[in-house]
């Protein structure tokens, strides 16, 4: 007997699988998951079914608050937040609830693809934590560049990407190269680096007073200066945010405004309309050539309020005092006299301050002095200049400000903003390091002019660390001040140390960062080095390149190096790439992940287009991690994974918040508020469309929806043959298909075979049998176990076979009835008097090269008395001899001798015919004794034979690769499964097709592209059914894919 082989067939995707037609119908199939919510306040976790039906309570803790739920890949089990006082913790549990256990501290909580890992934010930052003992194994850090803070993590199906939200309060845009050095050293190693800082073009946390000549040979300069001077105080600004403004004029001290203050230091908003009003600067005479700017600056210096205090400038030391003197002439000085006749303003006969007095007003204010000499083009020359007496020259350099060259009135703006960017400035750079690490510069500190670049030497120097310390505790800051001020924004260096075995390699690598203003990959570089234990130069490898295209965000570097004895050294460092951009900005990112470890963070919101670019928050995959969808303002979008074709989906209006999108990828999932302000959860396909209501608790919130994925089995059966003679046999073939999200655990089959079905075998290809059920153990989502169950059937009549499942999502098709017609057992007639004949075949049908064909003759002695020597003669096909050898007949099984039979006795004879051509017959026989016979008629008995040869047939007969052609097959077993293949090249796996119940089939079967090319035939051979020899088609000739048909014609 011939046995039918299970196949388990694996498809891959999670698309739910079309529902075969089964024994049972269910009315209303329900989508293999169900959806789990925050319900009310303070909250517990509820699931209802698909359609919102069928609610049920996972959480009930009246003194605490649940949300966030996240069911695992598998579907067995949930995570969720639970916040008890100002705390919260992530939770994990079965399905259902039960079994709960704290995790650990922290909210958000999403699996990694393999059920083992959970990723949740803690601290502002999303962390990674094993789901066995909640041991944390990686954090995803916010960038050091960026103030702010992460949110709603979600792991990708690929297992190897975690999206997040990242909220961003202000950016620290990086100041010194190289921005990131990652090293690593023995216990007491030393390395050096470097830090290369441009001094800021804009002194730290500035007050700067303009002073401005106003007599009638400025005339033209003023009028510059009220007009452009807007755009020198905004590049200030931007700067230095913390800038302070003011405006002073001076004349000479013949003429009534010798000295005004026009407006006092205040922001650049409120200054600029000062400069727009022309009455606030009037123009004086000047007197002679030169003016009184030592006067201005005495009253900028030494002016106070009514309370004693300064009128100008702050007497911190956290701000940097600048006055800038544009100007065409020199100071009058003491001991200078004042015509008082002549000029009847002059305050008295020597008005003039000492130039000693005006450097004590200066420098013991620290008050940086910056000299615009203004250039007077006219004929005849004008002679005089603000440092005639090199008064601007003495001053600017004891007050360490900077006197800049002359600039003619069109550009004296420009002159202004030289002066202020140019001003010198002493950096010193500064360590703070774990215990047992220091950093010394070399230089210590450096003396630049503003916008320079400054290079120190760090060499970091590792003591005797613990060895408990981890890795990641052993970094180094490094800061600068300017004149011995912190900047607005700070400049800074990172150093990560991570402390290796005895006598490594030293590694280091240098890791630049750069800005990336539209957003997309930039060139980037960084630099790395490396010395054996004995400080000998090794040259390191890398996983990365110099100068190649990084994208926005951080890019993990690794080099490596080994030395002669083969040990190796091996460090890491984050190439940054960032946009200069300012204010809050909420953005998702990407994490992507090698294992457990992170190698990269990714700023995927610049690459979404308008409509949905930036503002974005609350990422969630598809099932296939192909796309994301997030929410958007006002409205939730849908982009891929590489930020590409974001469109909106909803159309604005109530705000949704947190998608999810359901696991066969048909829907997406938000919360929302309702006309009565009640949050509900709603759905929307993938490609937008109208909400619709899905979840929903009267006068109660549901929020935050969270898919469970669902096994969902499905049983259908079939018997081959569905007909079988007495004593015939039948094979009952059980397919069981988890078409659910989720694997079923465990997948048990009951069996229950009727009396009239004698089990002879029952096998599966997945799990163990008895003739009882099977154990089918796990089934994977879109998995196939097939169970074959051989019967031979002992009693005529309607056999049924009943198989079942236990119930799941959609029992109705958790059954399979199916019904074995058994025919009646063929007897000799019951003659009395009379020597009988019956003959049966089984199978009633054969096919060529399949089971054999019995044959039974049964006599039966009817006469009151013995009959002697009984015998049968056959009648055989032609065709299907000869016979083997048969007990008792001759040896071509012409004649078979029974002997004696006594009265009312039976006999039985059987030839096996083989099934090797095919036919469609008679076989039979008489059978002859001696001994009263009342009738002859009965001594003669025949039966049909039927064999089929199958045929398969290829149309067309020649193609191309890459063509997929059409198979036909006829007289094949009803039923049956055949499988298909090439006889050369490659053959679709598992290429089974059921036979129609009239014996053909139809199937297109590729021809794989690439494959090779000549003459081949379709073979089909048998899987389940009645057996046959492997059938080939008629030849099919496979050409190039470039040969063209009139091409082939012509050959010979």
């Amino acid at each position: 007997m011939r046995h039918l082989a299970l196949v388990v067939v694996l498809l891959a995707g999670l698309v739910v699988a079309e529902r075969p037609v089964t024994a049972t119908a269910q009315p209303q199939v329900l989508a293999p998951y169900r959806v789990a919510v925050s319900r009310g306040s303070p909250g517990d976790i509820w699931s209802t079914d698909a359609r919102g039906g069928d609610p049920r309570q996972i959480t009930d803790t009246p003194d605490a608050s649940e949300g966030d739920p996240a069911y695992s890949p598998d579907g067995t089990s949930i995570a969720f937040t639970r916040w008890v006082g100002e705390g919260s913790d992530v939770i994990v549990a079965d399905a259902e609830g039960g079994g709960e256990r704290s995790l650990h501290h922290g909210r958000h909580p999403s699996w990694s693809p393999d059920g083992s890992m959970i990723a949740l934010l803690a601290g502002g930052e999303v962390i990674v934590v094993r789901v066995a003992d909640g041991a944390e194994l990686t954090t995803i850090p916010v960038p050091r560049h960026i103030v702010g803070y992460d949110d709603k993590p979600a792991w990708s199906p690929t297992g190897d990407v975690i999206a997040f939200g990242r909220h961003t309060s202000y950016l620290n845009p990086p100041h010194v190269q190289p921005y990131v050095v990652g090293a690593s050293t023995s216990r007491t190693g030393t390395f050096t680096t470097t830090a290369t800082v441009r001094t800021p073009s804009v002194p730290a946390r500035p007050e700067i007073m303009f002073l401005l000549d106003t007599t009638s040979s400025m005339n033209t300069t003023v009028d510059t200066v009220r007009a452009n001077l807007g755009t020198v105080m905004e590049r200030i600004a931007t700067a230095e945010p913390d800038a302070l403004f003011g405006i002073a004029t001076y004349q000479d001290a013949t003429d009534p405004d010798r000295y005004r203050l026009v407006h006092n230091l205040t922001t650049r908003d409120v200054l600029q309309p000062v400069l727009a009003e022309p009455a606030n600067f009037p123009i004086g005479f000047g007197g002679d050539l030169p003016e009184d700017w030592f006067n201005a600056l005495h009253h900028l210096a030494r002016d106070q309020e009514p309370d004693g205090g300064y009128l100008t400038f702050s007497e911190g030391d956290d701000v940097t005092r600048i006055i800038v003197l544009a100007g065409d002439a020199a100071s009058h000085n003491s001991p200078d006299t004042c015509d008082t006749v002549t000029f009847p303003d002059c305050p008295g006969a020597t008005p003039y301050w000492t130039e000693d007095e005006i450097t004590d007003d200066l420098t013991e204010r620290d008050i940086h002095l910056v000299g615009v000499p203004v250039v007077i083009v006219q004929d005849p020359p004008y002679t005089e200049k603000l440092d005639s007496r090199l008064q601007a020259t003495r001053l600017t350099t004891i007050t360490d400000g900077v006197l800049v060259d002359g600039y003619e009135p069109g550009q004296i703006v420009a002159g202004i903003e030289q002066g202020i960017t140019t001003l010198p400035v002493t950096v010193t750079p500064e360590a703070s390091c774990p215990a047992g690490v220091t950093v010394r510069f070399d230089p210590p500190r450096a003396r630049v002019a503003g916008g320079t670049d400054v290079t120190f030497t760090e060499t970091v120097t590792l003591g005797e660390a613990p060895t408990a310390r981890a890795a990641a505790d052993l970094e180094c800051r490094v800061w600068f001040r300017f004149d011995d001020k912190l900047p607005a924004e700070p400049y800074e260096q990172f150093i990560d140390i991570t402390v290796a075995a005895p006598a490594p390699p030293t590694v280091v690598v240098n890791a630049h960062a750069v800005p990336s203003p539209d957003r997309t990959p930039v060139p980037a570089t960084f630099t790395a080095t490396a010395t054996d234990a004995a400080g000998a130069p090794l040259t390191p490898t890398c996983d990365a390149t110099s100068g190649a295209l990084f994208p926005v965000g951080l890019t993990t570097v690794t080099c490596t190096a080994t030395d002669s004895g083969g040990r190796t050294g091996r460090a890491s460092s984050a190439v940054t790439v960032h946009v200069p951009e300012r204010g809050e900005t909420d953005d998702i990112w990407l994490a992507r992940l090698d294992g457990a470890d992170l190698v990269q963070q990714v700023h995927l919101s610049p690459s979404f287009a308008t409509p949905c670019a930036r503002r974005d928050s609350a990422p969630a995959w598809s099932p296939d991690g192909n796309r994301l969808v997030y929410e958007h303002d006002d409205v939730l979008c849908v982009a891929d994974a590489t930020g590409s074709n974001a469109t909106p989906i909803t159309s604005g209006g109530e705000p949704p918040e947190d998608p999810a999108w359901s696991p066969d990828g048909s829907l997406i999932a938000f919360s929302m508020s309702d006309a009565d302000e009640y949050h509900r959860v709603w759905t929307v396909p993938p490609g937008g469309g109208t909400p619709v209501d899905l979840v929903s608790f009267r006068q109660e919130d549901a929020d935050l929806p969270a898919f469970r994925p669902l096994p969902d089995l499905v049983l259908t059966g079939s018997a081959a043959p569905a007909a079988v003679p007495f004593g015939g046999a039948t094979s009952v073939r059980l397919r069981v298909t988890n078409s659910g999200l989720a694997p079923a655990r465990d997948a048990d089959l009951a069996l229950t075979v009727p009396a009239g079905l004698r089990v002879e075998e029952v096998t599966t290809t997945a799990g163990t049998c008895t003739t009882t059920g099977c154990a089918l153990g796990r089934l994977a989502p879109n998995e196939t176990a097939e169970v074959l169950v051989t019967a031979t059937g002992t009693a005529a009549g309607r056999q049924v076979v009943r198989a079942t499942l236990p119930p799941d999502v959609n029992p109705g098709d958790n059954a399979a009835d199916v019904a074995v017609t058994v025919a009646d057992e063929i007897r000799p007639p019951d003659n009395p008097g009379s020597l009988s004949l019956a003959v049966a075949l089984v199978p009633q049908e054969g096919y060529v090269g399949g089971d054999d064909l019995v044959l039974s003759y049964r006599v039966r002695n009817g006469a009151p008395v013995p009959m002697t020597d009984v015998r049968v003669v056959t009648s055989l096909p032609p065709q299907l001899l000869p016979v083997d050898a048969v007990t008792g007949c001759s040896a071509d099984g012409a004649t078979c001798a029974l002997g004696t039979l006594a009265p009312g006795q039976e006999a039985e004879v059987q030839v096996t015919l083989p099934a090797k051509a095919a036919l469609d017959s008679t076989a039979g026989g008489s059978v002859l004794g001696v001994g009263p016979d009342d009738n002859a008629a009965d001594n003669t008995a025949a039966v049909r034979v039927l064999v089929r040869q199958p045929e398969i047939a290829v149309e067309p007969g020649l193609g191309p690769t890459g063509l997929v052609p059409r198979a036909t097959g006829r007289s094949f077993p009803p039923g049956a499964t055949v499988r298909l293949g090439w006889t050369l090249g490659l053959s679709p796996t598992p290429g089974d097709v059921v036979v129609r119940p009239d014996g053909t089939f139809e199937a297109y079967v590729l021809v794989f592209h690439n494959d090779r090319i000549g003459v081949r035939q379709l073979e089909a051979v048998p899987v389940v059914g009645s057996a046959f020899g492997a059938v080939r088609s008629g030849d099919f000739l496979v050409v190039p894919k470039t040969l063209q048909p009139p091409d082939f014609a012509s050959r010979e």
